[in-house]
């Protein structure tokens, strides 16, 4: 099989056999632009499009299914450094990875599932400093990184009596922290606990190291809610971490 050295680098990229491509080169060699119009290529009427799914990780843990995973957000990290620049000239500080993390949960939670449909007023609780500190993000659901920012730089109160309906924390923030936070019996309905060291400072150019952006997460679900819908979130929580296009264009 004939096949330049660009059309098998994009490939390998983006997961397709060469064995499928048919060659336009000479002697039917396989050239990128193969590749690029495989990529393209309109779906067949009648092939219905499936949106990814991830699988629950453990079992029902306290009322949630358990979604234990990893996002490599290092393309995410050096596409926002020129971003974060720029917001330091605004806000005097820049954006955070964790500022993305927050507006990832948010748009994974709420866009095209039936859950964030019927939820207006989308309210975020946010732990830091193992739990020690709690940061509150009224109507999360429609804020720009710019909004995110600039609040979570000037706390504030969920609505009195309102439940916060995502929480983020590390694993050392205990339930009776969140509990303490919440009106009496209320419970989120998704949390994300990070695991491990998590990127939750300033972007800095060349001070990092690629482990930096490892991040090691689990991602908590209301068992009540219907499991193929959590699944769906889960799966798109991923790939909105791991991609940078796909968050930083979300509106």
């Amino acid at each position: 099989m004939l096949i330049s050295p660009l059309a098998r680098k994009l490939c390998t990229r983006q997961g397709i056999d060469p064995a499928t491509l048919q060659g336009t080169g000479p002697r039917g060699r396989i050239m990128a632009a193969d590749v690029r119009a495989r990529r393209k290529a309109p779906t067949p009427r009648g092939t219905v499009r499936r949106r990814p799914a991830a699988s629950p990780t453990r079992a029902d843990e306290g009322g949630y299914r358990v979604y234990d995973a990893c996002a490599d957000m290092t393309a995410l990290a050096a596409v926002s450094l020129p971003i974060a620049v720029q917001c330091e000239k605004l806000l005097e500080q820049r954006y955070s990875l964790f500022d993305y993390i927050i507006r990832a949960v948010v748009k994974a939670c709420c866009a095209g599932t039936a859950w964030g449909k019927s939820t207006p007023n989308v309210h975020l609780l946010l732990f830091e400093q193992e739990g020690a500190r709690t940061l509150a993000l009224p109507d999360a659901a429609d804020k720009s990184i710019y909004r995110l920012a600039r609040e979570l730089s000037a706390p504030t109160a969920l609505p009195e009596g309102e439940n916060a309906h995502i929480v983020i924390c590390d694993t050392r923030t205990t339930r009776a922290s969140v509990a303490a936070q919440l009106p009496e019996g209320a419970a989120p309905v998704f949390a994300l606990v990070v695991r491990g060291g998590s990127p939750k400072v300033g972007i800095r150019a060349g001070r990092e190291q690629p482990s930096d952006f490892m991040l090691e997460y689990s991602f908590y679900a209301d068992h009540r809610l219907d499991r193929e819908e959590t699944d769906a979130i889960a799966a798109r929580l991923n790939t909105l971490l791991c991609s940078p296009v796909a968050l930083l264009l979300l509106s």
